[in-house]
């Protein structure tokens, strides 16, 4: 570094002149950048080295986005560039001979010179000169944002460029992307331009046909109506945006300029039929916005508050023109998150209830005016509200959508686990609400209990659907019967639980020797049998594709090794109990279960009942000892056998049954916990059954803790001093052992440090998690690698070998280069990017463009292939997967908080998919090698930071043949491929 600054330090030549006006030459000039990229990237360290055509946008963001002291090697580089710059001006030194790469600069040196540092700076020198400037640098962000033609509007008026580097650059750098100026006037989002309407996705003849009809332009009157300018002075009306109020107009005018046309619709009103009542929403929008304060524009230009504005924006489900879709009514929305208790007459909450839909104004206050935790609870009561009771019109359906809606901030997993299973009633939401109430009213031991079983149970009946077992029908009537259940006056099951799972359960699924293994069988999916068996070679061996054998093979070596109590042993003291409670109980009768409970003893493992009260969560005694308890029980019932006291013997009835419910809140959790911990061998399974030290949160230090805990999103809790645990609920264990879902094949490789943060290093392994081998098909694979095939041919044609160099000049490429792009709502400083790549690094073009961009090139839909997709959980508030359609991305980046990026970034696994192809595999063994092709790939890729999302998607997409082969051998040693016994074919 001493050396770089000691050269730079004698080849800067200054001369200071009055500021002048200069017109650009063009939009952009390519400087030389004395040592290369390489060894500045490297002097701040910046790893990898941000490519040519993008290096002056990411440095500039990688730099400013960052609070001084975070990166002490950088920032000392900084410091000693900029007195080598002052120490420069004083000084006449030679020229810097030192070879030199050329990347690309908006405007031109002459301008920067002349209207941001009042001084000469000579094209080799521009690039550290910026660089060391904080406001230079995020202007030049700004700048590299814009449009060509906006960037030449900037370059015919340097006093503008001046004003904005002195007063408002961080703002600039920030929201600069969405503003457009055209034929001298400010063309806002959403709005029609004067001409050359191509430009903005509308056709000229349709601009003209509607400009002849003397249809004015709705969205410049809004602007004009809170913007004291007129956006046909642009340069007075862009520096009233960037400066009233603190930038916050900028801001929101950026916001929607980022969001899909529908929702930018919204946004702006123009759903609104009384253009009055528009225009004063508007107003009070603006008004509003200011309600998001955790944003810190001068420190973090680049960063994003958690649940800010535009997440808040793009989560309302809105029609193609922009109307809210139901349930949109104020008054419904405003009861629902007046509280979270459950009413008992809805339907009287409801009358005389503002009809009125919601508009962002309304969203905005009500939601951005609260702290960031329930903003996030209020957007996920919307989204799930929209997505679920969008059909609940009919007026006696109301009272049951708002006691959902409101239950939702104390029963979210119960309520998602609905949705999930595909149930859309409204009443059967509000009924399983109004029964976990009165659960969640239990304390101690014996809540615990009961929520073990209740969610024990319900977690079975979701992974049974999940796998395709029960449809979703019998799956609701299932939950119907469990929900009506009786209890006792102390809350207590009383073996009601264990009766329904031998009765109901039992009888919908297909039979095996014991409850637990049908169970495990129902749980495990479909198994291939002779007639539907999927023949499969694989290195000239035959195997058989067979999904529910290898699951249940999984399944039952994790409760080996769980060395948990058995199904049916809670099952059978539970029938026990209720035997004894019989009227007309005979001697022999009581001999018979005597003998039964002898058995149950002895299936019960030696360790339950053993453990330490360490294992015991916060809150809870520790739970009796089942196996004491049930030999005493033994003893007292041979006894009065012995003394042929049938009666005395029917009195262990009650002490029978209330072993049995705590016997099975013990084997119901372990279930559930078996079906997502991953790899029978791993860690976790080493020491000791983690199901058992699953907090549900009685240990809370207030109520409405302990109210939310139980039906909380499960988390890994590690705590000092603490085993290691989950907290939550029951269901969506998914969820919270989403990293079990990776195993790590080769264990010989060092590790570095991962560089993703923990946030996106979960958002990736639960991608896997969630994804469904049973929703993987061969069909959905084919449309994959074929749309990506032609996508990639498309790219490529915009560089063909004998005419590079100039394939960025000629007028068909420019125009079908900007088709592709518009096809992707790419951003203007990536399309003058990938320009400036094909121009002078035309065998590099492919890698501009992600994995999703090359599906929707080649005319892949991307609402088809979810199942291949990344985990919406943050993004969206659902437990599912989704590919992120090119042109929302932007809108991701700038919350490491939240691990969002890995929302966009599902090349993995759709180069997974065209690798499965290539390789003649089926499709549903993708989940088995993206578990160790995505530990891999998180332990190995390199990215700047949190929003480096093409270093991310380049990574994946390099990842070789021999290592995809290496994870699909996993597959047949532990795995879906089963070898056909005796077979043998060629290749």
């Amino acid at each position: 570094m001493r050396s770089w600054l000691l050269r730079l330090s004698f080849s800067t030549i200054v001369a200071v002149f009055p500021l002048r006006p200069a017109a650009a030459a063009g939009v952009t000039e390519d400087v030389p950048l004395p040592g290369g990229t390489a060894a500045l990237a490297r002097a701040l360290g910046i790893d990898p080295v941000p490519d040519r055509s993008r290096f002056m946008f990411e440095i500039t963001r990688l730099l400013y986005n960052t609070p001084e002291g975070r990166r002490p090697s950088a920032d000392a580089f900084l410091q000693a560039l900029r007195q080598s710059v002052a120490r420069a001006r004083r000084l006449d030194v030679p020229v810097d001979t030192r070879p030199a790469e050329l990347v690309p600069v908006p405007l031109n040196a002459e301008l920067w010179s002349s209207a941001v540092f009042h001084r000469k700076v000579a094209p080799r020198e521009l690039v550290p000169a910026i660089v060391a400037d904080r406001s230079a640098a995020l202007l030049c962000l700004g700048l590299a944002a814009l449009d060509d033609r906006t960037l030449e509007y900037f370059a015919d008026h340097p006093l503008l460029i001046e004003r904005i580097y002195e007063r408002s650059a961080p703002a600039f750098g920030a929201f600069s992307s969405s503003l457009r100026i055209q034929d001298n006037r400010v063309v806002p989002p959403g709005a029609r331009a004067p001409s050359r309407g191509e430009s903005l996705g509308v056709a000229p003849g349709k601009v003209e046909e509607r400009q002849a009809q003397g249809d004015r332009d709705e969205v410049t009157a809004l602007w004009e109506a809170v913007i004291p300018e007129k956006m046909t002075r642009p340069e007075r009306f862009v520096l009233q945006l960037l400066e009233l109020n603190e930038g916050r107009f900028f801001y929101l005018y950026d916001v929607i300029g980022q969001l899909d046309p529908p929702r930018r619709a919204f946004a702006l009103g123009l759903w609104m039929t009384n253009a009055v009542a528009r225009t004063e929403r508007f107003k009070a929008l603006t008004a509003g916005v200011g309600v998001f304060r955790e944003s810190q524009l001068r420190t973090l230009p680049l960063g994003r508050a958690s649940y800010d504005l535009s997440m808040t924006l793009m989560r309302i489900e809105v029609g193609p023109d922009g109307t809210p879709l139901p349930p949109a009514s104020r008054g419904l929305w405003s009861r629902v998150f007046g509280g979270a208790d459950l009413p008992d007459d809805p339907v009287r909450r409801l009358r005389n209830a503002e009809d009125d839909p919601i508009d962002a104004a309304w969203l905005i206050d009500t939601i951005g005016s609260v702290e960031v935790r329930l903003r996030a609870e209020r957007l996920d009561q919307l989204s799930f509200g929209q997505r679920v009771f969008a059909g609940a019109a009919e007026t006696s359906e109301r009272g049951d959508v708002l006691v959902a809606l409101r239950a939702f901030s104390r029963y979210r997993m119960l309520l998602w686990t609905f949705e999930r299973i595909g149930i859309r009633a409204p009443a059967a939401y509000a009924t399983a609400a109004r029964r976990a109430a009165r659960i969640g009213a239990l304390e101690g031991r014996r809540g615990f209990e009961a929520q073990a079983q209740f969610q024990g149970a319900l977690a079975l009946l979701t992974r049974m659907a999940g796998v395709g077992t029960l449809d979703a029908p019998r799956a609701q009537k299932l939950i119907e019967r469990l929900m009506a259940l009786p209890t006792t006056e102390d809350g207590r099951f009383a073996g009601a639980v264990a009766r329904w799972l031998r009765d109901d359960l039992a009888a919908a699924i297909a039979s095996a020797p014991t409850t637990e293994a049908a169970v495990l069988a129902a749980m495990s999916g479909p198994a291939s049998d002779g007639a539907i068996a999927r023949p499969v070679t694989w290195e000239g061996q035959g195997y058989r594709l067979d999904l529910g054998a290898a699951e249940r093979r999984r399944l039952q070596r994790v409760r080996e090794k769980q060395e948990g109590v058995p199904l049916d042993a809670a099952l059978d003291v539970a029938a026990a109990g209720r035997a004894l409670r019989a009227e007309k109980l005979a001697l022999d009768d009581a001999e018979s279960i005597v003998a039964r409970l002898s058995a149950v003893v002895t299936d019960i493992p030696r360790r339950v009942g053993h453990d330490g009260e360490d294992s015991t969560p916060t809150g809870l005694t520790p739970a009796p000892n089942a196996a004491d308890a049930l030999r005493k029980a033994i003893d007292e019932l041979s006894r009065d056998i012995r003394n042929k006291d049938v009666k005395k013997a029917a009195r262990m009835a009650e002490a029978l049954i209330e072993l049995g419910d705590t016997l099975l809140a013990e084997a119901l959790p372990s279930i559930a916990y078996a079906a997502d911990v991953g790899d029978p061998d791993g860690a976790v399974l080493l020491a000791d059954d983690v199901s058992r030290r699953h907090d549900f949160g009685f240990g809370g230090r207030d109520a409405e803790t302990r109210a939310r805990l139980p039906w909380a999103v499960p988390r890994a809790d590690v705590t000092p001093g603490v085993p290691w645990h989950i907290t939550g609920s029951l269901l969506g264990l998914d969820l919270g052992l989403a990293p079990l879902a990776l195993r790590r094949l080769n264990y010989e490789r060092v590790l570095e440090a991962p560089k993703l943060t923990s946030n996106e290093r979960d958002a990736f392994a639960l991608s896997v998690s969630l994804m469904s081998p049973f929703a993987l098909h061969d069909a959905d694979r084919d449309a994959i690698a074929d749309a990506f095939e032609r996508g990639r041919r498309r790219v490529a044609a915009l560089a063909t070998p004998s005419d590079r160099g100039r394939a960025a000049s000629r007028p068909n490429d420019d125009a079908a280069f900007d088709r592709l792009a518009d096809e992707l709502s790419m951003e203007a400083w990536r399309r003058r990017a990938v320009r400036w790549t094909l121009a002078h690094e035309a065998n590099r073009i492919e890698s501009m463009f992600s994995s999703v961009e090359m599906l929707v090139l080649g005319g892949g839909k991307t609402a088809d292939l979810d199942a291949w997709g990344m985990a919406m959980v943050t993004l969206q508030g659902c437990i599912c997967s989704r590919l992120t359609p090119p042109g929302r991305w932007p809108n991701l980046l700038g919350r490491p908080q939240l691990g969002l990026t890995a929302s966009a970034v599902a090349d993995l696994n759709l180069h997974v998919a065209i690798m499965l192809k290539e390789l003649h595999l089926p499709a549903a063994l993708a989940k088995v090698v993206l578990s160790g092709a995505m530990q891999d790939f998180i332990d190995e890729v390199r990215p700047t930071d949190d929003a480096d999302w093409l270093t991310l998607s380049r990574a994946a997409r390099v990842i070789s043949r021999d290592r995809i082969e290496d994870y699909i051998a996993a597959a047949t040693a532990a795995g879906p491929l089963i070898p056909d016994a005796g077979l043998r074919h060629q290749d």
